[in-house]
């Protein structure tokens, strides 16, 4: 839904339910893929890294922005958003009764996922002149998943073996994206890019400490006349740096190198 109280002012809220998410051997929908411009069509909301591809997983989202345009060139935005996933499913597993001999027998034991994750975002964007453009948001998330094996007693001593009944794992990201844009009328355009990443986990027993760290991209391209086409190149990540982050929170895949990217974009 989106409604409009003033010329200059948007507001955007969304909700959807799903009773059993899409897989990955499911190549067509019928739902639109954006609700109000947030994305609804998941092939799964838990993180496949994570957990795993799930097939019928069940989730809801939620989202919310508030845009307002000023006189003075300037935009700026509040959005949050609200994903939450369950997720029960059988697990293949092998019966062994040491009392008669190291022979196992094939077995299903349940597991419950439930994951849930929400974000806050600001945006703040600056028109200089006819050619100039400043902006910057700020995004934090905080993920959750609860993983239980129900068939599983507590009170079994299994320290032997990696496994554990329960446990609940969190993350919190937080990123920064800061730009700047020149466009010439004739068509050229250059920006500048930087990135912050900082993550703190929780629940890892310190296998995953998370990771803060900077990146900086290039970019420089030409636009052809009526927009007909567009050439950019890119060099991204200009320090080099390799990162960290844990899945479990949402985030766009990083270069890991330094990489040159080549994009032509041609519009009939």
């Amino acid at each position: 839904m989106i409604w409009r109280p003033a010329a200059d002012t948007v507001v955007r809220f969304a909700f959807t339910r799903s009773l059993e998410g899409a897989s990955l051997d499911q190549s067509f929908q019928l739902e639109p893929s954006q609700v109000a411009g947030f994305i609804q069509s998941f092939r799964s909301i838990i993180p496949e890294s994570i957990a795993g591809a799930n097939a019928g997983a069940r989730f809801e989202t939620y989202g919310f922005s508030l845009e307002q345009k000023f006189p003075t060139g300037t935009y700026l935005g509040l959005s949050g958003e609200i994903l939450n996933s369950d997720v029960h499913r059988d697990d293949g597993a092998f019966d062994f009764d040491l009392a008669n001999g190291p022979v196992g027998v094939p077995s299903v034991l349940r597991e419950s996922l439930n994951y849930s994750e929400q974000s806050l975002q600001f945006t703040a964007n600056q028109l200089l002149g006819n050619c100039w453009s400043l902006g910057g948001s700020y995004r934090l998330s905080r993920a959750v998943l609860n993983d239980r094996f129900p068939d599983v007693p507590s009170s079994v001593p299994l320290g032997f073996v990696d496994f554990q009944q329960k446990q609940r794992l969190e993350g919190v990201l937080n990123n920064l994206s800061l730009f700047a844009i020149y466009n010439h009328p004739c068509g050229f355009f250059a920006e500048g890019e930087a990135l912050w990443y900082a993550q703190h986990n929780i629940g890892y027993g310190g296998t995953e400490p998370g990771d803060d760290f900077w990146q900086f991209n290039l970019f420089g391209g030409y636009r052809f006349p009526r927009r007909h086409a567009e050439l950019t190149l890119g060099l991204l990540n200009l320090t080099g740096k390799d990162y960290k982050l844990n899945p479990l929170n949402v985030y766009n895949e990083l270069p890991r190198e330094r990489t040159l990217a080549v994009r032509l974009n041609i519009n009939f």
